[in-house]
């Protein structure tokens, strides 16, 4: 168990089993997936790890700057008033159309001389008699 990647093997009711990885094989994998991290999977060269390094830096530098000028900006206006500005208050909307009543025809144009009354429907449903196989 002391040696890394070497995959210990059991025999148990017929069945072969195989072990988790030992404290060994797990520290080194994971020495290596660091070291692939830090150069890039390997297949960086060393002018490109440079420009990367130099990205990094430029991008902090901007991070950093930007969180200067919000402090700034939130000690100079006051703390009330950037939060307000921020998170803006909820409006009251309107109520929901689809649950509202409808208004009446008859104030409105486009009389069909149905005489305001409505003409009852008959509700199509399944027929209980018709088994189909």
């Amino acid at each position: 168990r002391g040696l890394p990647y070497v995959p210990q093997l059991r025999l148990s009711r017929g069945v072969l089993l195989l072990e988790a990885p030992s404290a060994a094989s797990r520290r080194q994998a994971t020495s290596q997936e660091r070291s692939k991290m830090m150069s890039g999977g390997g297949l960086a060269t060393k002018e490109e790890k440079e420009m990367v390094a130099a990205v990094r830096e430029k991008d902090r530098a901007v991070r950093k700057r930007k969180s200067e000028e919000a402090r700034k900006a939130a000690a100079a206006g006051g703390a009330g008033s950037n939060d307000y500005d921020r998170r803006m208050k909820k409006k009251a909307k309107g109520p929901n159309p689809l649950s509202c009543r409808k208004s009446g025809k008859g104030s409105g144009g486009g009389d069909d001389g149905a005489g305001g009354e409505k003409k009852k429907r008959r509700r199509k449903g399944k027929s209980s008699g018709s088994t189909s196989k």
